[in-house]
């Protein structure tokens, strides 16, 4: 077992199953209604607790009613949270989700993070004294900042979820050790894929991954470059797919190389998008 500390956001998520997207001023009734604890170090963090590696979560819900529903499913898979938020009185950030059950394609309505921020303490090096391996995915940019540096004194790898790109994101690459970022990752002058590959060894990261839905995931490391091929599967929802990755690839990366821990996590990834809503492929799956 290895324990891992994740931090980032924390969310209520409500998901809505459609036959297909609805137009513009129509109603559509959903086929089916499921709400999680969502945000991708939240995913993330409870695909990594469901190996049976203890785990950590640092984030920010508050005491708000609708928290305490998030916070209870997040400690029922085992994942102990860490709650530092600076508003506590404030409703968690909720998402609103429709997923078109044609396609598995997504749409995703969240409230503004940016405002939000974790207590001095969310940063400290006490959180890390167990720590085999940090996962950060850019949100509480500048409390992530300083947890990204510290992990590095102390010589814990990290992993970067490149989702979106947040404001401030520049200041926790030097201290990244693995980057695996989806096809929606476009930092600030960057227009393609090259070019965002070239930032982030600029930035000393040397192992590499660009996620690309159903294409080929491209991997750097170093000064080589390959493919890993995606398993081909009939989706039925690609909601969370990529965090559950990343959940998976820090399991396996604290005793695989790079090029098979992506392999591996990224067929846990993409089995879950045969099933609905983000925790049905742990029942499904049966963990050596």
């Amino acid at each position: 077992m290895h324990h891992g500390v994740f931090f980032g956001l924390a969310t209520l998520d409500i998901i809505h199953y459609v036959p297909r997207f609805p137009g513009i001023n129509e109603k559509l009734k959903s086929e089916r209604l499921l709400s999680y604890a969502g945000g991708p170090a939240t995913n993330a963090a409870i695909a990594f607790a469901s190996f049976g590696n203890p785990c950590s979560l640092i984030s920010g819900l508050g005491n708000h009613t609708a928290s305490q529903y998030v916070r209870e499913e997040i400690n029922r898979f085992g994942v102990n949270l860490k709650d530092y938020t600076d508003q506590p009185d404030r409703p968690p950030v909720i998402a609103s989700i429709i997923v078109d059950l044609s396609s598995g394609s997504r749409t995703v309505v969240y409230a503004n993070t940016d405002a939000r921020r974790l207590r001095r303490k969310a940063a400290h090096q006490s959180l890390l004294e167990d720590a085999d391996i940090l996962l950060l995915d850019g949100h509480y940019i500048r409390r992530a900042v300083e947890m990204a540096a510290r992990a590095r004194s102390m010589g814990i790898p990290t992993v970067l979820d490149g989702g979106s790109w947040k404001e401030g994101e520049e200041e926790l690459l030097p201290f990244i050790d693995y980057a695996i970022c989806s096809a929606d990752f476009s930092p600030p002058g960057c227009s393609n894929q090259e070019e965002v590959i070239q930032l982030l060894r600029d930035s000393g990261i040397e192992k590499i991954a660009l996620t690309r839905g159903a294409e080929p995931i491209l991997i750097q490391e170093g000064e080589e470059r390959s493919e890993l091929p995606i398993m081909a599967v009939k989706p039925l929802d690609t909601l969370g797919a990529g965090d559950i990755l990343h959940g998976a690839f820090c399991h396996y990366i604290l005793d695989h190389d790079f090029a098979f821990s992506l392999a591996r996590a990224s067929e846990l990834a993409t089995l879950s998008c045969t099933s609905l809503g983000t925790r049905a492929w742990i029942e499904q799956e049966k963990f050596i």
